[in-house]
């Protein structure tokens, strides 16, 4: 991990601020709310991706089997204001990626995308009241908000224990901060991890005792077309063109440089929506891979976006496909984090006691 040290006097000022800011909210000085219905917010202190839209998805496919769930996102980079509901005739430009994709592969959820969460919740009481939870995406900052259960995200490869507060490193706050979270995540571990070294992680992350810990890796699925309905297995004799603008592709391509005979990457940043310009070269590079079976394969995210996109040339449409990516739990505690949400929702969704205030 590498540190900028040199920025570490830019580091103490911006820690200073969000230290006042935290005390602020922990004095009552500037004001949290509760809600009438369970509130599950996940989110994370790490700059870039730790995983958090798989983890609401895994969320979003616990909860709708019992309840009626809503979820809420700020909808990064839209090119919308203020509160936007979505509906069949809601594109990612409007919802940001993330809000986009989620309301593609969970029409049932209520999907809204607004900076302000309080407003949100308040719209979906008025206008939803038969939703008994809300899931809060990218909401740990957030402290306008109390949650009920507060899940934050730790990327196995970038343990905040071990970084430092912007600009010097990549933590929006103090590592300390994983202490306001009801239950701690480590995202992205590797599948054959070793039981030594999850206790090693337990030990350096030393949650308290009111706090959970469980650790996660990717499954990926099936190649799924963008722009059709069928899916194609990932083989040795393919050649692949990955085309990502994610925070974190090197464990897509590291798994991709396993699968399949040879991989090539045209990245961008985090949340790139693509041009015309960016069309025209890759195709010319899809065009000069030398393979009878060759595909371009992009991220989830990526997909929602280029279904917003007219840049898009109608000759690569057939290629291009989205490596789906699960959640799944290490050392069998699938069931236990589980229950452990079914619980909390069951207990605090609409109707409960709680006050509203």
């Amino acid at each position: 991990m590498k540190l900028r040290w040199y920025l570490a006097p830019l580091s103490w000022l911006y820690g200073f601020g969000v230290y006042i800011r935290n005390c602020f909210f922990d004095w009552g000085w500037k004001k949290t709310r509760t809600f009438k219905t369970a509130v599950i917010s996940v989110g994370n202190i790490t700059v870039g991706g730790t995983g958090k839209t798989p983890h609401v998805e895994y969320l979003l496919s616990l909860l709708q089997q019992q309840f009626q769930v809503a979820m809420v996102s700020r909808g990064y980079r839209r090119q919308s204001k203020g509160l936007q509901v979505a509906d069949a005739n809601s594109t990612s430009l409007q919802l940001g990626d993330e809000p986009y994709q989620i309301y593609r592969k969970y029409p049932q959820t209520v999907v809204i995308a607004d900076a302000n969460r309080c407003r949100a919740i308040d719209y979906i009481a008025s206008h939803h009241p038969a939703v008994d939870a809300v899931v809060l995406d990218d909401a740990f900052q957030h402290r306008y908000v109390s949650p009920g259960m507060s899940i934050l995200l730790v990327d196995y490869h970038r343990l905040i224990t071990k970084d430092a507060l912007l600009p010097c490193g990549n933590l929006r706050e103090s590592a300390m901060a994983r202490y306001r979270a009801s239950v701690i995540v480590v995202t992205k571990c590797p599948s054959d991890i070793k039981p030594i070294e999850l206790r090693t992680l337990y030990k350096e992350l030393s949650p308290r005792p009111y706090q959970r810990i469980y650790y996660t890796y990717y499954q990926y699925g099936p190649l799924r077309a963008v722009f059709g309905e069928h899916t194609q297995a990932l083989s040795a004799n393919m050649a692949v063109l990955l085309v990502a603008g994610i925070a974190q592709p090197q464990p897509l391509q590291d798994y991709l440089s396993e699968q399949v005979a040879s991989v090539d990457a045209v990245l961008f940043s985090d949340h790139h929506y693509f041009t015309q310009s960016d069309w025209l070269s890759i195709q010319r590079q899809f065009e000069a891979k030398v393979a009878a079976n060759k595909y371009i394969v992009v991220t989830e995210k990526d997909a929602a976006r280029l279904l917003s996109n007219d840049c898009v040339p109608v000759a690569l449409q057939p290629y291009i496909f989205a490596l789906p990516i699960e959640v799944q739990f290490m050392q069998d505690k699938a069931k236990e984090f589980n229950q452990l949400v079914i619980d909390y929702v069951s207990k605090n969704k609409r109707n409960s006691s709680l006050p509203n205030r």
